[in-house]
């Protein structure tokens, strides 16, 4: 058995919110080596047009990820938790004893999603068709929702002014911390979790 608990970091949002960016500003402090990204593979796979290689990149993810789970070691992912395969290596890093540390980054419409994607292709990025950005938009909340009992660390970012603010921090289902203003985006867990954390929040 390890000594140290191993961590799994996932840095989730839909597409355009940021969170590869804000992955780059933290991953030194967080101390991980190990990063999985499905955008990068599918791009390293086919870089005149990624987004075809979505499935092959998301089967060599799977692989990747198992035998992280399998070694106990830690590692970090990025993922828009739209599809469920994030969902399902959430659950099985948690049945191998990890602690699971997520960081939402969300944008308060996801018209701000489709814009910055928008710019991101004008400076070279990959296009992403706006109907994979609305749908995933809806997914990807509601996944976030349904799988943030067992996450040990959620950590909520509204990234719509472009500095990245937190506005919920959840440990072990209490909220340990809340900004003055919550974005909508965040009510849901809000609500869902603020009957068992202390009342001064």
């Amino acid at each position: 058995m390890h000594s140290h608990q191993p961590i799994f970091f996932v840095f989730a949002g839909n597409n355009g919110s940021g969170k590869s960016t804000f992955r780059n500003l933290i991953i030194d402090k967080l101390g991980v080596d190990i990063n999985i990204d499905p955008d990068t593979i599918a791009r390293r796979i086919d870089p005149e047009n990624p987004e075809s290689k979505r499935v092959t990149a998301g089967k060599e993810v799977i692989r990747s990820v198992n035998e992280y789970i399998q070694e106990g070691k830690d590692f970090s992912i990025e993922t828009t938790l739209a599809g469920k395969n994030a969902l399902r290596q959430i659950s099985q890093a948690k049945e191998k004893g990890y602690e699971v540390t997520m960081f939402y980054i969300a944008l308060s419409n996801v018209n701000q999603n489709i814009e910055r994607v928008a710019m991101r292709v004008k400076n070279g990025g990959h296009y992403i068709p706006t109907e994979d950005i609305l749908r995933r938009d809806k997914t990807s909340f509601k996944h976030l929702y349904e799988y943030a009992p067992i996450i040990d660390n959620l950590i909520a970012i509204d990234n719509s002014k472009d500095d990245g603010e937190i506005v919920l921090e959840i440990n072990n289902g209490k909220i340990t911390f809340k900004s003055n203003d919550l974005p909508n985006w965040s009510l849901p867990l809000w609500n869902q979790f603020q009957k068992d954390s202390p009342t001064e929040l």
